[in-house]
């Protein structure tokens, strides 16, 4: 029976190695623009990018389909969408098929990234729960970093679209979880409730909506080192662009490490387990910006990639906790608007706080602003402990 538990573990978070990768792709621009030499960077970058697009557009779709056709139905259909994106990226004629296969698959992912994490939020329960979401995070940097690097050993023996052939996982990922995970469905018959179960307290919206902006804002760092660290790097002659890609490696393996000891650190640090992952940022970010070689650079990505692992699980954890467990999935989608959000406004918001016009400012700005959101998170954490002590006083 434990065999039977740790595979349908094992099943649910084989899901987050396919959200992150979808960016592994990007070392087949080269030979995509050999073999059309007449294409636009833009539109061969399209490939990458396009994946992103409709992926977050399924992510808002299916918080409502889940409730329709069941948790089982929305990944199977994915993992098989994704799978003949797949095939078809691999065998595209022109760029117009490759884009639609590439859009395909980020459909695909899309319909059922938010159930990477609320199935385990509604499957699993006290520390188990705490270990797996951070593994869920570990799953989700094993699929980038070891998507970069498939794809990139496929490139050195074989032409640049049979490097798509890494997506074709989405195929065992499909048996695995027919085989060995249940039916789960979000609709009222799933859960026993009360009245007022199904209500969120004012305090709990604004606790929601603190995490919420929280989550986009430590995103926008993250994402801001993970796209300029490898330019930074060849810009300062710390190292070649090869080095510069490198950091951004080294940043998944951050991830992975932090995924994987999550648990534990929550285990220590309880509430203020967001405090510490934020402040490893900050201080992660500002060693970025005063770097001197790419050494540097590397400690500093490998501790936002860190951080990255600490703060997902836990404001997931905690913002889930909060609403009814039939609307998990839904308030999985809310959240994940703020990482794809993130993601996407990034640049801009980037631009926008970078007062001195140059990469190092840039990193500088954003260590200071993560300092002190980890401070507002300190302060939020112990008055919540005075008050809650100076009650039970009372």
């Amino acid at each position: 029976m434990k065999s039977r538990s740790g595979l349908m573990a094992f099943s649910i978070l084989m899901l987050s190695l396919l959200p992150m990768s979808t960016g592994a792709s990007a070392a087949t621009i080269p030979g995509l623009m050999k073999q059309f030499p007449g294409l636009a960077i833009e539109t061969a970058e399209l490939t990458v990018t396009i994946p992103s697009f409709t992926m977050a557009l399924l992510i808002v779709i299916s918080s409502f389909l889940v409730k329709r056709i069941g948790t089982k139905k929305i990944v199977i259909s994915g993992t098989a969408i994704t799978a003949i994106g797949a095939v078809m990226s691999i065998l595209s004629p022109n760029m117009t098929v490759l884009l639609i296969a590439r859009a395909l698959m980020g459909a695909g992912i899309g319909l059922f990234n938010t159930l990477c994490i609320s199935l385990i939020d509604l499957l699993y329960h006290g520390q188990q729960r705490e270990r797996l979401l951070g593994f869920q995070n570990t799953f989700q940097g094993l699929g980038a970093a070891g998507g970069a690097l498939i794809v990139g050993i496929i490139l050195i023996y074989s032409k640049w679209n049979v490097a798509f052939a890494f997506y074709l996982i989405a195929i065992p990922i499909l048996i695995l979880y027919l085989l060995f995970v249940p039916e789960v469905r979000y609709d009222n018959a799933q859960f026993d409730t009360i009245e007022g179960q199904d209500r969120l307290s004012k305090f709990a919206k604004l606790q929601f909506g603190y995490y919420w902006v929280v989550l986009f804002m430590v995103m926008v760092f993250y994402m801001t080192v993970n796209v300029k660290i490898p330019s930074y790097i060849l810009n300062n002659h710390f190292g070649s662009l090869s080095i510069g890609s490198s950091a951004v490696v080294i940043m998944s393996l951050g991830t992975i490490v932090g995924g994987m000891i999550y648990g534990n650190i929550e285990m220590v640090f309880r509430k203020l387990t967001l405090f510490l992952a934020v402040l490893i940022e900050a201080v992660s970010v500002i060693v970025i910006s005063t770097a001197t070689n790419a050494i540097a650079c590397f400690v500093g990505g490998f501790g936002v990639g860190f951080a990255f692992g600490l703060f997902i699980p836990f404001i997931f954890s905690k913002g889930l906790s909060l609403v009814p467990k039939r609307y998990g999935n839904d308030a999985t989608t809310v959240l994940m608007i703020a990482t794809n959000g993130a993601n996407f406004l990034s640049p801009y918001v980037s631009k926008a706080i970078n007062f001195g016009g140059t990469d190092q400012s840039l990193f500088m700005i954003s260590g200071v602003i993560a300092a002190g959101i980890s401070i507002i998170e300190l302060i939020k954490s112990l008055s919540a402990d005075h008050f809650r002590i100076s009650s039970q006083r009372v």
